[in-house]
């Protein structure tokens, strides 16, 4: 479907589910459910594949891709023997991960390149249990990680044992799949964007779904469900806010 019949479909949906009851989505709005519900399927199908058929996956395979880090690792702050890779601002999810290991020289052992080894997510409550835990703790052979972000800005932080740097990591992801944006003239800058795309850029040509046509209906039906919900949420605080002035009065 495009993003034009794929709003058709949205406004049938949710004027059903609400009896025309409902005050209604403009394009903006109905863009912003369509892409947020896009992001959440490409998660589920991610999470869940089990729960899907094969042929839905096919979305999956269209959105793999791979980031290489040699020369952006840089050492840690927050941890010890830590270093840290930022992460593409198209990461939606990592599926694999591996890591180079440089051993610095010591009295007994010369210094040591290992390639190809294996990334263990941890998070900080594992990492403080278990840092000084023999059995547990990284190794030549498994590196931790931690997951970190500041606003938009992802980071993979590795912890690795004492005179170990990591020298290149292999980050194999599925990416932020496009968001879908209807063409509205009435667009302006001031409109913000979705995903990082202006919506002022598209007041003449969609921004159709990039997934496999066999999952659009899916994308459709879980931005009605998001859309029914926020109207809901905004009648619940309604409600509330009415029922807090009135004890205010009373008071």
């Amino acid at each position: 479907m495009t993003a034009q019949q794929m709003k058709y479909e949205f406004e049938v949906g949710y004027d059903s589910i609400t009896n025309f009851e409902a005050p209604g989505y403009k394009e903006k709005e109905i863009s912003t459910f369509l892409t947020k519900a896009q992001e959440e399927l490409v998660l589920d199908l991610y999470r869940n594949g089990n729960h899907y058929k094969e042929e839905f996956k096919k979305s999956l395979t269209m959105l793999k891709t791979v980031q290489t880090a040699i020369a952006n690792i840089n050492p840690g702050t927050d941890y010890p023997s830590s270093f840290t890779v930022e992460l593409n601002t198209d990461v939606l999810a990592v599926y694999n991960e591996s890591v180079n290991l440089f051993t610095e020289a010591t009295h007994f052992y010369p210094s040591t390149s290992i390639t190809d080894v294996e990334v263990d997510p941890v998070d900080d409550d594992f990492y403080h249990a278990n840092k000084n835990n023999p059995f547990k703790c990284p190794t030549l052979e498994r590196v931790w990680r931690l997951d970190d972000s500041t606003g938009s800005l992802k980071r993979h932080i590795y912890i690795t044992q004492l005179l170990t740097a990591v020298v290149k990591a292999v980050i194999h992801y599925y990416k932020k799949p496009s968001p879908i944006i209807i063409a509205y003239s009435g667009y302006v800058a001031g409109d913000g964007a979705v995903d990082g795309i202006n919506f002022s850029a598209h007041t003449v040509n969609s921004l159709d779904c990039a997934l496999d046509p066999l999952v659009h209906r899916q994308i459709v039906d879980r931005a009605i469900k998001l859309a029914y919900a926020a109207i809901q949420d905004e009648k619940g605080f309604q409600i509330s806010t009415i029922q807090e002035q009135g004890k205010i009065i009373k008071s």
